[in-house]
């Protein structure tokens, strides 16, 4: 893991930390936002110790259950007449990608829980990706997006409101490990 300060050989004046700069000041580029909604999540599930994996199938193992980040956000980087309506990916995977890899056919969704990172300012004055007041979360079930929206690709944010209430970064793990242990219990009592 780099610390920022190693240098970047053959480029003797810049280090990592001018690389992160030039790459990542932009954080309101779909690709920026949605890697610090990861961090946020990973933070408060305490999983930042390690680096990412960028190339897992999942965005997050925690408490042996796979999670999948997915982040949206009204303010895009380009000029916008009006805010960007909120979608989010929740295709069902088939084939390699699919729980059972040698079906072509079969669909599931992989995650255990979905954690949607919502940027909620719609004014272009006061957005800041920094700022976690404006930030909101909602964790739902991958067992109830299977019940309500079994063939949905993609899903909204008012629907995702009827599974799930918003909450802050901080209350994230309380969250988690609540619906972790409620689903141990329930295993235990059948």
């Amino acid at each position: 893991m780099f610390w920022g300060h190693e240098k970047i050989k053959g480029l003797e004046m810049s280090t990592i930390k001018d690389f992160w700069q030039w790459t990542y000041s932009d954080m309101l580029i779909n690709k920026n936002r949605d890697d610090f909604a990861l961090f946020l999540v990973a933070h408060a599930l305490e999983l930042t110790k390690m680096p990412r994996i960028d190339w897992g199938k999942i965005d997050l193992r925690y408490r042996k259950k796979k999670i999948a980040v997915r982040t949206s956000g009204y303010i895009q980087s380009w000029r916008q007449k009006k805010p960007k309506r909120i979608s989010f990916d929740i295709s069902p995977k088939t084939g390699l990608d699919a729980k059972k890899e040698d079906s072509m056919t079969f669909r599931n969704r992989e995650p255990e829980l979905y954690i949607f990172c919502v940027l909620a300012e719609k004014d272009v004055r006061k957005i800041n990706v920094l700022d976690l007041e404006q930030w909101q979360f909602y964790i739902v079930r991958t067992t109830d997006l299977d019940i309500h929206f079994p063939k949905n690709k993609k899903i909204g944010l008012r629907p995702i409101k009827q599974l799930a209430g918003a909450t802050n970064q901080t209350r994230l793990k309380d969250i988690i490990d609540t619906l972790i242990d409620f689903e141990l219990t329930e295993k235990q009592v059948l």
